[in-house]
């Protein structure tokens, strides 16, 4: 039976996204705030047409898109500001550039690129550390890449220039980013997020921050809203919800269950403390399924928690940080790494990607990355964590062996050394300009684990970015968009900027057609 409140409206399937159909009960106009049903008796109208939860990319891209084609739209978001993790990124955006797409394209580079191309290239890089599970799902990446271009054209329409950052040759996906010539002190995902604030000011979408989602509303099979605490608790009522809530990797109980290898090596979480999989556990409240075999999105390996602890300098020790400009003599591509036995295991310059996919397979933490006193800067980082656990020091790299119970130290050093020396590595394939040899001690042994800025997994969904239960059947009015359903976009690795690629089509594809719906 259609609810009470969706009986001023009918919709069947007919608009779609990524090649496949939406069904929508129906759609209430957003000044409507009672009906009066057969028996008489009032039942509460809708809020808006749309409600989103999340305001970051995904979210924002969700909102502006619906609004922009006539829906009206409440977008909450527990934070008291806008665009979560994008404000503090350079702005990367993956885009596929084919025949297609010409029309849309925003550099040219080298031969035109297909499908066939990218998809190689794309199956190469997230199939590293590859499992038995039955994602990417193709079809769905290849309709949100072939968007990609079509969505950079959409955003500069709010005055943000798009300029190259990488090639498909460098990264595996042609990449824009802000142009942030003009941007002073402003990060350029902060200054996106901005323009895009002002978009849905004027598209007068209701933004409100510091309000937390608490549960759906639902009545019979279907979602109708959603309950709140802005400070006092009420309910939102709309046919349709969407969830664009991000990811679960600040969710220490998430990360337990749905992927146990995070917290047993003790992986370090540099993503959005905002994300704890609330759209997950709201989500599963009302029957949808969940993605299994979840995994993380890598970023570069850093020193373990414990020294991190006692000071965040060590944060810097690392290729790349999120968190400041990384210490040059603290650049792990260089250094030798180690297992718990002493043992090399890998290529120290190979991506992240490949580094902590390793680590958790191999199963044989603690790793440990060596130094020397040849840098003072970075010693003086290091001595901040002697006599703490995740760092030992010695004078000699035997003593240091002995101290640290790691007897294949000593052999795995001089064969290292011996590598360095030659500019040869053929055990692991490291190149010679990454191949730096050690000078004197004292040496330090310093705990290493990967870190991560966000995970793979979330809310089940269809081609519609329709909520679906385990029977695959679709969860009426429940849509989800971005890091909170993007499980589908990889198996075990991450290709670089896709995410940010995916969450901006997502959103916009999935709004235009569920405001086209409501029309």
């Amino acid at each position: 039976m259609t609810p009470t409140h969706l009986s001023r409206r009918a919709f069947c399937i007919g608009a779609s996204i990524l090649g496949a159909s939406i069904a929508l009960g129906g759609c209430a106009s957003k000044t409507d705030t009672a009906e009066t049903d057969n028996a008489g008796e009032t039942a509460v109208g809708p809020d808006a047409d749309l409600i989103i939860i999340g305001a970051g990319l995904s979210g924002m891209a969700c909102a502006r898109s619906a609004a922009e084609n006539g829906a009206s739209v409440i977008l909450i978001d527990k934070a008291p500001f806008a665009g979560s993790t994008f404000q503090t990124s350079m702005g990367n955006v993956s885009i596929l550039q084919i025949a297609d797409n010409e029309e849309f394209w925003q550099f040219q580079d080298g031969p035109e690129d297909t499908m066939d191309d990218f998809i190689a290239r794309y199956t190469k890089a997230t199939e590293t550390g590859k499992v038995d599970a039955p994602y990417p799902d193709y079809d769905r990446v290849k309709a949100l890449m072939a968007a990609s271009c079509e969505t950079i054209a959409w955003m500069e329409e709010l005055g943000v220039d798009f300029q190259q950052s990488f090639t498909k040759e460098m990264v595996g996906t042609d990449t824009v980013k802000p142009d942030a010539s003009n941007l002073s002190d402003t990060l350029p995902g902060a200054f996106v997020v901005e323009q895009m604030v002002h978009a849905l000011d004027n598209l007068g979408v209701d933004l409100r921050l510091s309000t937390e989602a608490l549960e759906l509303i639902t009545e019979g099979d279907a979602v109708v809203g959603v309950r709140v605490d802005d400070g006092a608790e009420s309910e939102l009522r709309a046919p349709v919800v969407v969830l664009a809530t991000g990811g679960f990797g600040a969710s220490e109980a998430y990360c337990d269950e749905l992927v146990p290898t995070i917290n047993k090596i003790g992986f370090q979480y540099q993503g959005n403390a905002m994300n704890t999989g609330d759209g997950m556990t709201m989500a599963k409240a009302v029957d949808a399924a969940l993605y299994e075999d979840c995994w993380v999105i890598p970023n570069v390996i850093v020193p373990a928690r414990a020294l991190t602890a006692v000071d965040p300098d060590f944060e810097l020790l690392c290729d790349q940080s999120i968190h400041g400009k990384a210490l040059e003599g603290g650049a792990t591509a260089t250094k030798l790494i180690v297992d718990a036995a002493g043992e090399r295991f890998i290529n120290e310059a190979l991506p992240p990607i490949a580094l902590a996919t390793t680590m958790a397979d191999r199963d044989a933490a603690p790793y440990f990355a060596l130094f020397d006193s040849s840098d003072g800067e970075v010693v003086a980082v290091l001595e901040k964590g002697v006599g703490t656990d995740g760092l030992l020091k010695a004078d000699t790299i035997e003593a240091l062996a002995e101290t640290a119970q790691l007897p294949a130290l000593p052999e795995t050093f001089a064969a290292y050394q011996a590598v360095a020396e030659s500019g040869a590595d053929e055990a692991f394939g490291k190149t010679a300009e990454k191949l730096t040899a050690y000078a004197s001690g004292p040496y330090y042994l310093v705990s290493y684990v990967p870190s991560y800025v966000a995970t793979m997994g979330g809310v089940k969904t269809n081609a519609d970015c329709q909520a679906v239960r385990a029977d695959e059947s679709a969860i009426t009015g429940l849509y989800v968009v971005g890091e909170c359903t993007h499980r589908f976009m990889y198996n075990r690795s991450f290709v670089r900027h896709c995410s940010n690629s995916s969450a901006l089509t997502m959103g916009r594809l999935t709004g235009k057609a569920l405001a086209e719906l409501s029309a």
